[in-house]
Formats: structure tokens, sequence, C-alpha cells
């Protein structure tokens, strides 16, 4: 009698438990979906969340209504109209059982910006006069940061916003005259395996290291509507033999689930970085030339360089943030918003050698090469053998530059910067550096 009294006493609880847990099925967002979010112009943007199984969810907003039922699994999901950009603050009103008042939202752009420490570093840790930048615009309402699950206006965030976020927004919002926001998903020290999802890495086998930073940060805003990505990361992998293949599955991935074919996916060249001052390849022949390579052969992606922004190879992060954002904000206004912009410096297209020198031709010239301090252009080395590399003179010939060395061999290899402490001046006059590069000379006898 006991034991039957104990189960009709479970079999009461569960019954009540299952009651109280369908009165409280209601409607609930993602974390994203928050007072002052930017939803972006010119696409369906997507709402979703979870409520009752069988339950009608509507959502008004911008004076338009659209419901839904929710599936079995309690999910649901609705497509608004296309949006114009719009700086007037709306609300959106979701409703089901309960009632959802999200208030403040704007229309404009969102971008997604993610890597590791140098991505995360906020305003407190750039120069003073950049610094002053911010705070001169902690009142404009059009710019705005989703960090650590909430969303904030500039006024809120207390200098410890992206700083990288925050200049990047700052050159879109006063060159498009629309809200711009910057959705920051970066982790201190991570590496990028951890950005990666679970079906990427098993195709690309990056290890069981990999995906954990997209379940648990990148999965939640998927699909969230974005234009693209902004992306600084690269320390941590120093010496990595696979970042090529890291990146090109973390573009994959990333395309996939935020429903985007090509996706723009603009990087940063990391710094040079040895705070022993040796001389090693580590980031050169880990992470730059796959990072290169990435922005030549993927769809979507390009490269900004900063080797030229006043770091110090001693320290991992450099302090400067304002050129690295106001770059990638270059890419994106030419590439995705059609602005006649410069948006790189010059760059290695050819070696040729002849008899002690070596010739070294540059494309994508815009005014002319020069030095950033005025002297002959440094950091350039010679090899016979691709190994052993010599320290040699370099000097400007138009577009060209012709490199030199006293002692006395046939030099086979030519490379500029191409080291984890160098920081090579040359230049173009727009203002842009030349991208560091090794090269193998091929041997024209005739050339001018």
């Amino acid at each position: 009698m006991k034991d039957l009294m104990i189960n009709k006493f479970k079999a009461s609880l569960l019954m009540f438990m299952f009651f109280v847990s369908s009165l409280t099925a209601e409607v609930v967002l993602p974390e994203i979906f928050q007072d002052h979010m930017i939803l972006q112009q010119g696409v369906s943007n997507k709402v979703w969340g979870t409520a009752e199984p069988g339950e009608e969810v509507t959502i008004r907003f911008s004076g338009k209504k659209y419901s839904t039922i929710t599936e079995d699994s309690g999910e649901w999901k609705v497509e608004l109209s296309s949006l114009e950009a719009s700086s007037e603050s709306r609300e959106m009103m979701i409703s089901g059982e309960n009632s959802l008042v999200i208030k403040d939202i704007l229309v404009g752009e969102v971008w997604l910006a993610s890597g590791q420490s140098n991505m995360v570093s906020g305003i407190k840790q750039v120069p003073g006069l950049q610094r002053k930048i911010f705070v001169e615009e902690r009142d404009n309402h059009r710019i705005r940061g989703y960090i650590n699950g909430k969303w904030y206006l500039l006024s809120e965030q207390a200098l410890h916003t992206s700083a990288v976020g925050f200049f990047f927004a700052n050159r879109l919002e006063k060159a498009l005259s629309v809200p711009v926001a910057y959705v920051v998903v970066a982790a201190l020290g991570s590496k990028i395996e951890p950005f990666v999802p679970p079906e990427e890495a098993k195709a690309y086998s990056l290890g069981n290291k990999a995906s954990g930073i997209f379940n648990k940060r990148i999965v939640p805003l998927a699909p969230y509507s974005f234009k693209g990505v902004i992306w600084y990361q690269g320390e941590s992998n120093r010496g990595s033999e696979n970042y090529f293949e890291c990146l090109k599955a973390l573009h994959e991935g990333w395309s996939r689930v935020f429903q985007m074919r090509s996706l723009p996916f603009y990087q940063v060249q990391i710094a040079p970085f040895n705070k022993a001052l040796q001389k090693t390849s580590l980031i050169s022949e880990g992470v730059w030339a796959a990072q290169y390579r990435a922005a030549k052969e993927i769809s979507g992606m390009e490269i900004i360089p900063l080797h030229d922004t006043g770091i110090s190879v001693k320290h991992i992060h450099p302090r400067s943030k304002q050129p690295v954002g106001e770059r990638l904000a270059a890419m994106a206004l030419k590439h995705q918003y059609g602005k006649n912009v410069v948006t790189r410096g010059p760059s290695m297209s050819a070696a040729f050698q002849k008899g002690g020198d070596v010739l070294v031709q540059f494309v994508k010239i815009d005014e002319g090469l020069t030095t950033k301090d005025g002297k002959s252009p440094s950091f350039f080395e010679l090899s016979e053998d691709g190994i052993t590399y010599l320290d040699a003179k370099a000097e400007i010939m138009g577009d060209k530059v012709k490199v030199f060395s006293p002692d006395q061999f046939v030099p086979k290899y030519v490379r500029m910067g191409w080291n984890d402490i160098a920081i090579p001046n040359l230049m173009d006059k727009n203002g842009w550096p030349v991208f560091a590069f090794p090269a193998q000379a091929v041997e024209v006898l005739d050339q001018d």
C-alpha cells in the first residue's frame, strides 16, 4: 500500500510539473534580439525563437504583421520583408501566449567582428588621439556594438568596446550615412580551430579541439543577417602548417551557416612579433603565407596589412587600432558598397636576376613607390639557396626595386620583410604599405 501511494504521488508530481511547464512555455527569443539592435538593410531578416508547440507567434514591425505556427520541436521562424536603412527608433512586438517588445531598433549595416585578443582589445588600450575620436562619437546613436551577449550604445560602453570594431563602424557610418553595428565574437588567446563548424572541421581534419567557440557563440547568432565578417586572428596559430585549410574551412562553414555565398571576409595580416627579437619565420611561413593564399584563392576573402602602423615587435598587441579598422572599412566600402577608395598598397609580381642584382617588379602601384622614413628600402634579403639569407641593399627604380649585396654570390631568391621581426618601410605614396613577400628570381639577361 505504501509503495502504491508513493507511485501515485510521483505520477501526480510529474503531471503537475508537465502542467506548470506547459503554462510557462512562453515565447523566447535568442539573446541577440534586444533593445538597441540594428537589422541589416536590403535583405529578408530572419526572426526566430521557441514557444509552445503548435502555438501561433505574431511579429509586428515597421507597419507589417507576420505570423507563423510553432513546430512540434517548439521552434519557429519568420522572415521580415526587405528593409531600407533607417535611423528612426522603432519597436518590434512579438506575441504568443506572452508578448515581448524590443525597443529602439534601427536598420543599416551589420558586420560580424571576430578573432582573438586584438579584436577584443578595447578603446581604453589605444593611444590618446584615437581614444578622443571615440569620446567625440559617444553620443552617435547610429553606431552600436553587440558584445558579450548585449547590445550597447556607444555612450554605455565606457571605452571597453572593441577598438577595431568601433573604428571600422565609424568609418562606414561616416561614408554611408546609415546606422552601423559590429557584433563581436572574439576570444583571448584562441586559435582559429574553435571557430570552425563541426562539419567543416571534420571535412578538413582539424582535430577534436575544433568548434568549441562556434557551438557556444556562433550557433546562437545564426541565421541573423550580416553584411560580412572582419577577422583579426592568427597570433595563437604561429607555426601552424594548416592555417590555410583552417581559413578555408572557416569561410565555407560560416558561408553555409549564415546562408551567404562567398561570405565577405576581411582578414588583418597579423603583426610581426617575436619578444626575444629572434629572426624566426613562424608567423611569415605559417600564417602570412596562408593568409595571402586565402585572399588570392577564396572568393570573398581579402587582407589588409598593418606592419606600418607604429607597432613594436616585442608586443603581440599593437596599440594603434584606428588604421586597422579604417583599412578594413575601406575594403568594405569598395567591395560591398561600390565606393572608389584605396584598399591596398603594392605587391610583388615578379623578380628578375641579372648578375649579382635582383630587380623586383611591383603591381597595384597607385601613386608611386616611396619609403615611410625617406631612407632606402629596408629589410630586403638575398639568398643563393632559399634557406640562408643575407641582408641586402635596395634602391627604388620607378615601379621596380633593385636589390643588391656587396657579397660576391649569384642570388636566386629575394624577400622583403619576410620574418617575424621585420618592419619594412617600402610603401605607396598613397599611404598604404607594400606587402611583405618571398620570391624566387627568374634569370633574364636583357632586363633593363
